[in-house]
């Protein structure tokens, strides 16, 4: 049997793979040929870390990765992407791997660490002592994933507590702890963002203050401590704190309407696979193309590529976008597409007269 395929993209090579695989299990004599140019192939670059089954099955990311986890590494200064949504369809973001953070809040944390002003610093030390109480790691990339989880608040904060531990090898207190179990309802939980004129406002007016009556005495007199250093900050022209204060307290105003003796949200496995593979990703060194990774095993197996064929079968073959998320999200979509391309063409090689 010999099947050719038309095109070069990631889903073509996926196609192969699991065809190829498919014949070899079965005892199958098959040939599959890919028309087109193995030097057209896209390079999709790392770091980068993602759930995607079909990607892991196919061989791609599984030195640092596990299961479907696939981690992919790059250059130590480029900053690794990350998304929680499965098979790495959407919600990509950044993470960075050099102390400074990629979201505004994370920067904010990294610039108040090094701030010359002591009052600035302290706010960074109490974070610190926070993320540690909870057994995370106080690095600047678990505030990336914190903040920036394509995910609903509570949610977001399940991933950030898992990833931050992993990376950090401890355990901690569990956040419900900090809550005091009487939520107001007579307030709705922070947006996701807000003018920073109109929160500045809310701080300076004690806008904040029910958020802060939501906490448990274990923690609520040092966060009022936090919250009075940072508008004094505010006050003296310090707006860089804002953006940090902001996300803390978008995310305290959720936890805080939890009803009492309740948990946070459980992790999908997508969101544990990939919280606690970002451990791997951070150290994960090396020029890596998961592009190359999918063409090398697919010509593993035995795939060739032709420069003709009279009757080559369409498989997707979408072009490949310059931006390097938005390349990603093209990678992962393209061989998601060429495993059901796959799944329509066995029967069909299998079965003729199906």
């Amino acid at each position: 049997m010999q099947i050719t395929l038309e095109g070069s993209s990631p889903g073509a090579h996926t196609a192969g793979i699991l065809l190829l695989t498919r014949a070899r299990q079965l005892g199958l004599p098959l040939t599959v040929a890919i028309l087109g140019d193995p030097e057209e192939v896209a390079h999709v670059y790392g770091p980068a870390v993602v759930y995607a089954p079909v990607l892991a099955s196919c061989g791609v990311g599984r030195e640092a990765g596990s299961g479907a986890t696939v981690v992919v590494p790059g250059p130590p200064g480029d900053p690794v992407l990350v998304t929680v949504t499965p098979h790495g369809m959407d919600g990509w973001f950044e993470v960075d791997r050099a102390g400074r953070g990629a979201h505004p809040a994370a920067k904010a944390y990294a610039a108040l660490s090094v701030d010359p002003r002591p009052e600035a610093r302290e706010l960074s030390r109490e974070l610190r002592e926070l993320l540690t109480g909870l057994g995370m790691s106080t690095d600047p990339a678990v505030l990336d994933v914190l903040f920036s989880a394509d995910v609903p608040p509570l949610t977001r904060l399940s991933v950030g507590l898992r990833a931050g531990r992993a990376l950090s090898g401890r355990k901690g207190q569990p956040i419900t702890r900090f809550m005091s179990g009487t939520p107001s309802w007579e307030e709705d939980p922070l947006p996701t963002a807000l003018p920073p004129d109109v929160f500045q406002g809310m701080v300076e007016d004690g806008g904040l203050q029910w958020i802060l009556d939501g906490l448990s005495t274990a923690v609520r007199d040092r966060a009022e401590h936090f919250v009075a250093k940072a508008k004094d900050l505010l006050a003296a022209g310090g707006t860089e704190v804002m953006p940090l204060l902001y996300a803390l307290a978008e995310l305290t105003s959720h936890l805080i309407q939890l009803p009492p003796q309740s948990i946070l949200p459980p992790l999908g496995a997508a969101e544990d696979s990939v919280a606690v593979g970002l451990h791997a990703a951070m150290s994960a060194e090396g020029r890596g193309d998961a592009a190359e990774e999918l063409a090398q095993v697919y010509r593993f197996l035995g795939g060739r590529y032709v420069s003709t064929a009279d009757h080559p079968v369409k498989v997707c073959d979408a072009p490949a976008p310059e931006d390097r998320v938005e390349r990603w999200r093209w990678f992962c979509s393209q061989s998601r597409q060429g495993r059901k391309d796959a799944d329509a063409i066995w029967p069909g090689l299998v079965d003729p007269a199906h």
